[in-house]
């Protein structure tokens, strides 16, 4: 594949576990708005490489590589026979061949990893091996390389917190895998992160905790995930007498997420009298989950007076679905990290309730810009969700003190500050 780019001073090359016209979870929209930032504001010429799967596009034969259409800058890698528990590519030739003829092409003068799934570890060494002087960086989205419960550090037995990972305590939640299977996993991951030569946190829970696995404190820099910037949209009218009792849920809905527990919140204040309040879901049900689908449909039936499911968006969307609401919950029953939808509200206006842990619990300021409940517990969401519904204060409070976050742009110039230093 011949590697056509605009002449630049230098070039960097952003790596992704998938492309967002495809899949639009946080760290591949970030990722690709930071490629975009980056080509429009900048010296440096990106180069953007997806890593997607057979479901996402036609697999040509030959190669794994495939040039998306109308874009000379920006590629797809077929990463379909990919080993989740190394997160290793299983197709050495692809890897070994291919990307190291890929890398000769381009000639990047750094690598910015989003992620390693699909495309596999190894390539962090073959980029080492074919440039030894290009700068590696990678910036980490979440537990997938301490954790092989999909990165969550929740445990499989019991959907308890996971404080942290050792080879007898995976063991238990995967029993199929040995104790000494672990700690080759740790072992053969930490040998090819031991090439990157700067990480990036987009929060200080996350880097703490990759800290504390055994990656170098000196080699972490912790770099918030920068967002388009829109004015904020109006906040809804309110009609004489009316409340600030309008929540909205923004996201894939998933068991990780707690969709759940906003309803079974509902279900408890319904039972104790209390129906003063709307719910709005905004967001795709992920597939993969049968069980959690159903519970959730009926939970959504049973309660359609109160709850909303409006379905999947698009991420330009949410700035018309916004104006509905008056306050987000962010309900994780996992640690999160900085969840981009996060930011997103805060830059319309509109005060947060989360999980009282992780990302979510530095990100949001308890009583300053919203509002903590204890993780997991329905009765603590439920009386929140009562408590800020019947305050009419508090909500005005709160949203003067919701600062302007961070543009894509000043993101893009931090990024080229690290790529220099």
């Amino acid at each position: 594949m011949v590697v056509t780019v605009p002449k630049k001073n230098k070039k960097v090359l952003i790596i992704a576990h998938n492309h967002p016209l495809f899949f639009p979870g946080g760290a591949e929209i970030f990722a690709y708005d930071l490629f975009k930032a980056i080509r429009t504001h900048t010296e440096y010429q990106p180069f953007f490489l997806a890593a997607t799967s057979a479901s996402n596009r036609k697999v040509h034969t030959g190669t794994p590589f495939q040039m998306l259409v109308d874009a000379q800058d920006e590629a797809l890698f077929w990463g379909d026979a990919f080993d989740f528990f190394y997160q290793s590519q299983k197709i050495l030739n692809f890897i070994y061949v291919d990307f190291k003829r890929f890398l000769q092409q381009l000639q990047p003068d750094v690598i910015h990893f989003h992620h390693t799934i699909r495309i596999g570890v190894e390539a962090i060494q073959i980029a080492r091996q074919t440039l030894p002087n290009v700068k590696i960086v990678f910036t980490i989205h979440e537990f997938i390389l301490i954790c092989n419960r999909d990165g969550q550090m929740v445990r499989k037995d019991n959907n308890e917190l996971c404080e942290y990972a050792s080879p007898d305590r995976c063991h238990r939640c995967f029993p199929e895998f040995s104790p000494q299977q672990f700690k080759m996993r740790e072992k053969f991951l930490k040998t090819h992160l031991n090439l990157i030569d700067r990480f990036i946190s987009p929060s200080y829970f996350l880097a703490k905790r990759f800290i504390d696995w055994g990656i170098s404190e000196e080699k972490i820099t912790v770099l918030e995930n920068g967002r388009r910037v829109y004015d904020p949209v109006p906040h809804r009218q309110l009609k004489p007498g009316e409340k600030r009792n309008v929540f909205g849920f923004f996201g894939q809905i998933n068991p990780y997420k707690g969709v759940l527990l906003i309803l079974e919140a509902v279900e408890y204040l319904i039972k104790n009298n209390f129906t003063e309040f709307k719910i709005e879901l905004f967001g795709n049900i992920a597939t993969g989950f049968p069980e959690f689908k159903e519970e959730l449909n009926q939970f959504l039936d049973k309660y359609k007076d109160i709850v909303t499911h409006h379905g999947k968006y698009k991420q330009s969307e949410i700035t018309q679905l916004i104006k509905l609401v008056d306050w987000a919950i962010v309900p994780s029953v996992w640690w999160e990290n900085s969840p981009l939808v996060i930011q997103e509200v805060f830059m319309h206006k509109r005060p947060i309730i989360c999980s009282d842990i992780g990302g979510m619990a530095e990100k949001v300021e308890n009583n300053v810009t919203g509002v903590h409940f204890k993780v997991s517990n329905t009765v603590s969401l439920a009386n929140k969700l009562k408590e800020v519904a019947l305050d009419r204060q508090l909500w005005s409070s709160l949203v003067q003190n919701i600062e302007p976050r961070l543009s894509i742009e000043n993101s893009a110039y931090q990024h080229i500050q690290l790529y220099e230093n």
